[in-house]
């Protein structure tokens, strides 16, 4: 096994979605909410990975009104939690008598939504789900979406790849002792099978500098202090 393969063992294979695709995926959501005849009043978007897909189907769905409501893994002492909680439940406001569509960007085990829906439930007139995309083996199948992923992949979204890239690019840095810019794309790229452009790895960097995270020595090699 060469050193490639053995970084690839810490990463999982990935897909990348941009902003096109995203839209398309939206649009058909759009399409199938008309043809199915559901015709929301409110849009609500699951903070923060469905703040984006609810802003854009709700300008396909000419919908001015939309709520927010956020979800996480941790509590209010910041400790993680293994099933998601309500961090920030909705504005006070009545949507008793109101159609809503909620809308998330991904449903891997579908604890999220499946809470959601829960929530939900008693405080709206009738409900629907919509995800851009679910993982086959999600035990919460939401009413609309677009794309169904049969072998688990790590999905890149526009609004969150650099937040991802963070992530990544520290455990880069953390298997090999130090890394450049390149080497790091590399790694990356080879592991996760998707491409990833150098001014965004450059703008992680400068986060992970800014932060105090990271150092730069005279042949470029980033490396964590």
């Amino acid at each position: 096994m060469n050193q490639t393969d053995i970084y690839k063992n810490h990463f999982p294979k990935a897909i990348r979605l941009s902003w096109e695709e995203v839209e398309g995926l939206l649009w058909k959501i759009f399409v199938d909410l008309r043809s199915s005849g559901y015709i929301p009043d409110v849009v609500i978007s699951v903070a923060r990975g469905g703040l984006a897909p609810a802003r854009i189907l709700g300008d396909y769905l000419q919908q001015k009104y939309i709520c927010t409501l956020q979800m996480g893994h941790w509590d209010k002492d910041a400790q993680l939690t293994e099933s998601p909680v309500l961090i920030y439940p909705l504005p006070e406001v009545d949507l008793s008598k109101q159609k809503i569509v909620v809308v998330d960007d991904i449903s891997d085990e579908g604890m999220t939504m499946e809470k959601v829906a829960e929530y939900l439930s008693t405080r709206v007139g009738d409900i629907r789900t919509a995800v851009l995309v679910s993982k086959t083996d999600s035990h919460f199948m939401a009413d609309f979406c677009p794309k169904v992923i049969d072998e688990w992949r790590w999905v890149f979204f526009p609004w969150s790849i650099h937040e991802d890239l963070v992530v990544f690019t520290e455990k880069v840095l953390q298997l090999t002792g130090g890394s450049t810019i390149e080497e790091i794309i590399r790694i990356l790229e080879e592991s996760m099978t998707v491409e990833f452009a150098t001014d965004e790895i450059e703008k992680v960097l400068y986060d992970m500098y800014q932060a105090g995270e990271i150092a730069e020595d005279v042949n470029n090699t980033w490396s964590l202090i």
